[in-house]
């Protein structure tokens, strides 16, 4: 069985204990990836917040989501403000496993900080709005950190040809 990227980013998020639902849509044709976060929301009562589409809530439970993606270049342009993040995969055999860490343990760290942020949010009015914001600078120290401790992982994990059928199962991929 060939390792698989999305194998391994689901390995690596599960060992991560994210502290928000997450899942993974697969876009076969467009050799894409999302990586999908979801906050669950409990706001005060009778708080109407609006989104960046202009939608306002119609309850006090929501959920909020973003999105990072992972893409080859043949994709062609992207609109990046969909997106938290947007890697590029140019490696035609796959990503490295150090990537995928460095993009997890990068997630793990935006949405512990965004949870807190979000509550702070709901909790105040000092702030006029929410989002979570990528660290780009913190994903390429985590690559760096990786590589001088000698913790890359090397290893090739392809884009998939097809899904596998535990992750298939376990619904984590759309």
């Amino acid at each position: 069985m060939r390792n698989n990227m999305i194998e391994r980013i689901t390995d690596t998020m599960n060992a991560l204990h994210f502290p928000c639902e997450w899942r993974i849509q697969w876009f076969e044709r467009e050799q894409k990836i999302e990586i999908i976060l979801m906050l669950e929301v409990q706001a005060p009562e009778n708080t109407k917040l609006t989104d960046k589409y202009q939608s306002v809530n119609s309850s006090d439970h929501f959920v909020f989501e973003d999105v990072v993606l992972l893409f080859h270049p043949n994709l062609g342009v992207l609109k990046d403000d969909n997106y938290l993040a947007t890697i590029a995969f140019d490696d035609e055999k796959g990503v490295s496993g150090g990537l995928i860490d460095a993009i997890c343990k990068t997630m793990r760290l935006v949405i512990g900080e965004a949870v807190v942020e979000l509550e702070e949010f709901l909790m105040s009015d000092a702030y006029d709005h929410f989002e979570i914001k990528w660290n780009n600078q913190n994903y390429l120290s985590t690559l760096q950190t990786l590589k001088d401790t000698s913790r890359f992982d090397t290893s090739i994990y392809s884009y998939p040809s097809e899904l596998p059928e535990g992750v298939v199962k376990n619904n984590e991929v759309e």
